[in-house]
């Protein structure tokens, strides 16, 4: 008799050791997703991001030098210096913008072609018996746990409406270069509007500063949509019967 309240007992510490063993077992697979996702992946594409974005700024060195240190004063000079700040504060906000979901949606893509790829091995080998008729925990956790990752990286970019908000941040981007060029030219007096100094030429200056600050106030749009819509809504785990 108590042989067997000693089997009774070391059956039940065993069935709670294999309850937490189960529980780590998942628990350690959305660690591992976790650190790969964000502690390898995203700072690869990072690093491979900030490569090309620092080739845009050695680039855009040439037009500050240029503007900064024009060989002419006055209101107009300062205002074509003022317009380049204003425009370069601006152009840098798109560029982070663009930079952050450009890195997300390759780390979101690689992530979902993966564990897709993964699902449906899993699924292959749960199809042969069938899911009542599987006995294998682990193989049935792990095909949950890739289920809902490929589920979660394949909706994450259509939220986050990723492509749409790379695509319009750096079209204001490109946009803004445009504008700081166009400061340039006048800094260049490529007109010579400044080297010929008289009330005319002065005005059409003024004119085109002007144009140049109306169009950096009309596009000063930032783009960090979110579709809430493609959340799905209709998802019934319990079909009433």
């Amino acid at each position: 008799m108590e042989t067997k309240t000693r089997f009774e007992v070391l059956k039940r510490a065993l069935a709670s050791d294999i309850k937490w063993i189960r529980v780590g077992f998942v628990v350690l697979l959305f660690a591992f997703v976790g650190i790969a996702f964000f502690g390898v992946t995203i700072p690869f594409y990072d690093s491979s991001a900030r490569d090309v974005k620092g080739a845009l700024v050695e680039r855009d060195s040439i037009v500050k030098d240029a503007i900064i240190n024009m060989p002419f004063t006055g209101k107009e000079a300062e205002q074509i210096i003022d317009q380049y700040h204003i425009s370069r504060k601006t152009k840098d906000s798109y560029m982070m913008f663009a930079f952050h979901y450009t890195v997300y949606n390759y780390a979101f893509s690689i992530f979902f072609t993966i564990f897709s790829v993964i699902t449906g091995i899993l699924g292959f080998l749960l199809v042969k018996k069938g899911w009542d008729n599987t006995r294998n925990y682990y193989l049935r956790a792990a095909f949950l746990v890739s289920f809902f990752f490929s589920t979660l990286f394949g909706l994450f970019p259509r939220v986050m409406n990723n492509e749409e908000n790379v695509k319009n941040n750096l079209s204001q981007y490109h946009l803004y270069n445009g504008y700081q060029m166009d400061l340039y030219n006048l800094a260049k007096d490529n007109k010579g509007y400044f080297e010929r100094n008289t009330k005319g030429s002065l005005d059409s200056l003024n004119r085109e500063i002007i144009a140049v600050s109306k169009s950096i106030k009309d596009n000063g749009t930032l783009y960090f949509d979110i579709k809430i819509d493609q959340v799905p809504t209709d998802i019934k785990p319990f079909e009433e019967k």
